[in-house]
C-alpha cells in the first residue's frame, strides 16, 4: 500500500530530516493521521508500506533509516536541509 505524505511537523529550527517530529498523511475520515518518524519507520520496514512525499511535481520515496538505535525516514537529498520532507507545510 502507498501512502502520501501530506505534512509535517519539525523542530524550530531544522536542520534535516531527523529534525521531523510528526509526519501527516490522510486519515479516513478526511482529516490528517500523524504518526512519528519511529511509526513511519515501522510502517515501510515492518508493514511493507510505500511512503511517498511530492514536491514540485515530482514523487519521491521515502526511506526508512535507522542510525544506533534512533529510527527515522528521510527522502533525496539524504540528510540535509533540502530533505523534499522538509519542504512539507506543518500540520
Amino acid at each position: 500500500m502507498a501512502l502520501t505524505v501530506r505534512c509535517v511537523n519539525v523542530d524550530s529550527n531544522p536542520r534535516d530530516c531527523r529534525d521531523i517530529e510528526t509526519i501527516g498523511f490522510d486519515a479516513e475520515d478526511g482529516g490528517i493521521a500523524t504518526r512519528t518518524p519511529a511509526q513511519v519507520y515501522d510502517l515501510i520496514e515492518k508493514e511493507g508500506y510505500n511512503v511517498v512525499v511530492e514536491h514540485n511535481g515530482t514523487r519521491t520515496d521515502v526511506n526508512a533509516v535507522k542510525r544506533g538505535t534512533t529510527k527515522y525516514v528521510r527522502s533525496e537529498p539524504n540528510d540535509t536541509k533540502d530533505d523534499n520532507l522538509l519542504k512539507q507545510p506543518s500540520c
